[in-house]
Parts: structure tokens; sequence; C-alpha cells
């Protein structure tokens, strides 16, 4: 596991280091956004080399199989999609109960308009990827939603959920039992959490900065508990837990910075907090599961 660990730390850090180097004044190369974006896959990449070297040709294709598997139960398919916009729904409900304006209908009118200005803002240049994907998004609703629902799947369902889960999870379950394999992994996908913005204020020597893991530490923990209960859930699918992650990263965007960007329909801690309430719960529901002594559906796709 430290091998993996240190291949994808690797990778991501590659792309995030210069870059970061580089905003900050320190490097004056011009590096290209499209790097630190590719560099977030380190896990899938680091996944894709090892499981190649281990299983060869035969766990490589079933490993990517299972991106696309429809094995699970359909209910896993429902909990992955729709207990992300549940919880929204139900956070925008009880802000309504007490007393806090909500957004109505008609201020999704510009959604699309704000979905561009909230690419916009993570470009530093008029040439990059991200205001590429921001000037497609703002010519109509239909290539906003493509956009938006294809980087919500592509940046975390895809570059994170096949190596923290499909090779991280499934090859620490044997061993563990299935909540403790959820907490190893979860220091490690915290700890992985240090993008572009974060080696900028390093070398800036801004020390808020090193807050920045500590936020991730708590915010990913219910994450990884959750994610861990439907990937052994859906029988080492990792489509299931590609579009939980999606969902997740979809349905926060939307509430805290995309319908109502001056003023968030939802703030983060409320957020956070409603996900811990909701893997305490999973916790009681699937205890089977998660205190499982061994998952005969969980096996590393190379053996």
């Amino acid at each position: 596991m430290g091998v993996y660990y240190c291949l994808a730390l690797g990778i991501a850090w590659a792309g995030w280091i210069p870059y970061g180097a580089q905003q900050a004044g320190v490097l004056h190369w011009q590096i290209p956004q499209a790097v630190p974006m590719f560099a977030q896959y380190g896990p899938l990449f680091a996944a894709v080399v090892l499981i190649a070297i281990e299983g060869g040709f035969r766990g490589l294709g079933k490993f990517l199989a299972s991106f696309v598997s429809l094995r699970p139960n359909l209910q896993w398919f429902a909990v992955a999609l729709l207990l992300s916009p549940a919880i929204g729904i139900v956070l925008i409900g009880l802000n309504a109960l007490h007393g806090t304006p909500i957004p109505t209908v008609a201020s999704l009118e510009d959604w699309q308009v704000h979905i561009a200005d909230y690419l916009r803002g993570f470009s530093h240049s008029s040439t990059g990827l991200t205001h590429f994907l921001a000037q497609s998004a703002s010519r109509g609703w239909w290539q906003a939603a493509l956009v938006y629902i294809g980087l919500s799947v592509a940046n975390g369902g895809i570059s994170e959920e096949p190596g923290w889960r499909g090779y991280a999870l499934a090859r620490l379950c044997p061993e563990r039992r299935p909540i403790v394999a959820a907490l190893w992994v979860w220091i490690m996908w915290a700890f992985f959490h240090t993008g572009p913005d974060f080696w900028t204020g390093i070398f800036e020597s801004n020390r808020q900065a090193l807050f920045t893991p500590i936020i991730y530490l708590v915010a990913v923990l219910p994450l990884s508990i959750l994610f861990a209960w439907v990937f052994i859930n859906s029988r080492g699918s990792l489509l299931p837990v590609i579009l939980f992650h999606a969902s997740y990263n979809a349905t926060f965007s939307f509430l805290t910075a995309i319908w109502t960007p001056a003023k968030p329909v939802v703030s983060p801690p409320e957020w956070v907090a409603a996900f811990y309430v909701a893997t305490l719960l999973v916790i009681i529901i699937g205890r089977r599961s998660l205190f499982a002594r061994s998952q005969p559906n969980v096996r590393p796709c190379a053996s």
C-alpha cells in the first residue's frame, strides 16, 4: 500500500508543485493549466500501473470492466445518485423552517451563466482548458449541462475512486473489517488533497495553506465510510461509487457556489455536518456489512 500511495502522490505532485510554484512567481515556466488538472488523476494512474504489473492484461481488463459493471442491485445506483441531492433538499427544508430565505425557481434561469462564471474562477488565463470549458458552458443550457456533468464524473469520480476504492480499499478489506479499511483510506485520501492552491500558498509562505489538509481530514471522513459502504455492497463494482462521488461534487458545488453565487443556498459547514449525521445512520443500518470480518465480493482485480 505504501508503494501505491507514494506513486499516487508522486504523479499528482509532479503536476501540482511546479504549477503552484509558477502561480507564486517562484518558477517562471509557462505550465499549461491542463497539467494540474490531469495531475489529480494520480490515484487512477497509480492503480492502473500497479494492477498491470501485478495482474497483467487479465487483471487490468477486470479492473477496467468494473468501471461499467452493472452487477450491483439497482438500489445501490439509487443511493449513489440520490443521497447527496436528498441531503441537500433536507438542508434547504431545515433552513426554510428556521426562516432562512430560500431562492426561488426563477433564480435558476441563468444557471448556465453561473456555471460558466464558476469555471472562469478557476482559470488563470484566457487560453486554458478551464476557460475553454467555461466558454462552452456559456453557449447554452445543454452545453452547460454536458460540461457540468462531465466534470463532475471525471474530476473525482473517475480520477480518484478507481484508486482509493478500487485499488486501496479492495486490498485492505481482506485483512480488516471494512470500516477499519475505510478509515485507513480516509487518512491517505485526506492528505492527498494538496492541490495547486495549497502549493501556491506554501511557496508564498501563507500559513493558512497548512489548514487545507486539516479541512479535508474533517470533510472526507464521512465520505470515506459512505463510499466504502456503497463499494462493498456493489460487489466490487466501481460504477456506483464513481457516480456517488460525481453526485456529491455536483450537488455540493451547485448549492454552495452556482445556484446563487453571492449567497450559498447551503453553507459548507452545514453540508459536512449533514453527512456526518448520514454516516452515523448508515453505520447503524449497514453495520453488518461495515463490520463484517471478510468481504468475499471485494477482491483485488489482479488476484
